[in-house]
């Protein structure tokens, strides 16, 4: 079969043998190196994506994407500006809310937490969905009920039925006594979990009940709670009247998301060096190939070969290692990534506790991995060009001199 010659000297000196072939024996596992390291870098990444992902679903579906308030912290009747957000593609729901800081008793201990007001006949509120019917039963018609995170309980060691005492310095009153804070006994009706720090730090009551609580007059509330469709289109809210401001879920939340993103840039970066090593190797291993080979260069160059040519040969052998490498590395990270619950309880392993849940959350994104495939691709490209180069420029009369 016919072969260019460029391509049929590339594939030799790529599988050189004999008494020479220490460069293949490290361009070999150049691309052993490149293979795992591309396999480790699709693996970790899609790990890492199933795992924000997961925290985005489970956070961002449950509170609130923004909220409408004033300096005060207090509207006097946030349903007169529901009107303001008539595009239901963007804000699929608005409530009213009553938000304070608060301390909860229980019979042994004593928490600090985030007290909600909601009105439970919300169905546009998503905490509410996570309560079970008697629950939600319980939490509409009981006055002074009350709803926790499952941390929150698990803290206080309380269940349901037991009563419990919030106390809030916001609706606090001026007596004989000194400055004593607003308090008021809650039957506990229920516990909600999201699998997030939510669980730790927020409890709900009764809308009344909570403006009761903070001497809150009639129709009055903190202000006005929004879901987007989209949550990172706070960009796109329309603008409000003088004296109002938004408060959204970056500036409350940001944080927590922007940890995740970095320990992500992070492990993807350590992983990236691994692909950069080996592609270092196979510098090295072209170097020695080509000083192996000047003789063989500069008959080739006698004969006709132009340095162009000399240069496409070296480079042909060093894309071999590359292509050969990235290739299955990246089928390898594949079937790792989508196997990946079934390939660790082969091996005994058993990460679920960490995740959260009964499976690894992962998550392959297409764009990503044409992104590691191609960047891998192009660093092994360039780490031939520099050997290949120092072919093209073996003078044929140095090289024979002493042959």
């Amino acid at each position: 079969m016919f072969q260019p010659l460029t391509l049929m000297l590339g594939l030799r000196y790529a599988g050189a043998r004999g008494q020479h072939s220490f460069a293949s024996f490290v361009s070999g596992f150049s691309t052993i190196g490149i293979l795992l390291g591309v396999a480790a870098l699709i693996l970790v990444s899609a790990v890492m994506n199933g795992f924000e992902q997961q925290l985005k679903d489970r956070m961002l579906g449950v509170i609130p994407h923004a909220l409408v308030t004033n300096e005060q912290g207090k509207l006097s009747d946030a349903s007169q500006y529901q009107s303001l957000f008539p595009d239901t593609n963007l804000v699929t729901g608005s409530a009213p809310f009553i938000q304070a800081e608060a301390m909860v008793q229980g019979p042994g201990h004593l928490t600090g937490v985030e007290l909600y007001g909601v009105d439970p006949t919300n169905e546009q509120d998503p905490l509410l969905h996570t309560l079970d019917n008697t629950t939600l039963e319980y939490f509409e018609y009981l006055p002074y009920g009350l709803v926790m995170g499952s941390g929150v309980a698990r803290s206080l060691g309380v269940e349901v039925g037991d009563e419990v005492r919030v106390t809030v310095t916001e609706g606090s009153r001026f007596t004989p006594m000194g400055r004593v804070p607003s308090q008021r006994l809650f039957t506990l009706v229920g516990t909600f979990t999201t699998g997030t720090d939510v669980d730790n730090q927020l409890i709900m009551a009764r809308l009344a009940d909570a403006g009761r609580l903070l001497r809150y007059a009639p129709e009055q509330v903190s202000g006005l709670r929004l879901w987007l469709s989209d949550p990172f289109a706070l960009a796109k809210l329309p603008r409000l009247p003088d004296g109002l401001q938004y408060q959204s879920w970056q500036q409350s939340r940001g944080e927590l998301f922007q940890a995740v993103a970095m320990e992500k840039r992070l492990m993807s970066f350590m992983l990236a060096l691994i692909v950069l090593v080996a592609a270092f190797n196979i510098l090295s291993a072209m170097v020695m190939v080509v000083t192996d080979k000047e003789a063989e260069i500069a008959m080739l160059q006698t004969l006709g070969l132009s340095q162009r040519r000399v240069m496409t040969v070296f480079m042909v052998q060093g894309g071999i290692s590359g292509v050969l490498g990235s290739v299955l590395g990246f089928g390898l990270g594949l079937l790792l990534s989508m196997n990946l619950d079934a390939v660790l309880e082969l091996l005994g392993i058993n990460f679920y506790s960490a995740a959260g849940g009964s499976q690894l959350p992962v998550l392959l994104v297409p764009q990503q991995l044409i992104i590691i495939l191609f960047s891998t691709l192009l660093l092994c490209v360039l780490a031939s060009l520099y050997p290949a180069w120092r072919a093209a420029r073996v003078h044929p009369a140095e090289a024979l001199r002493y042959e």
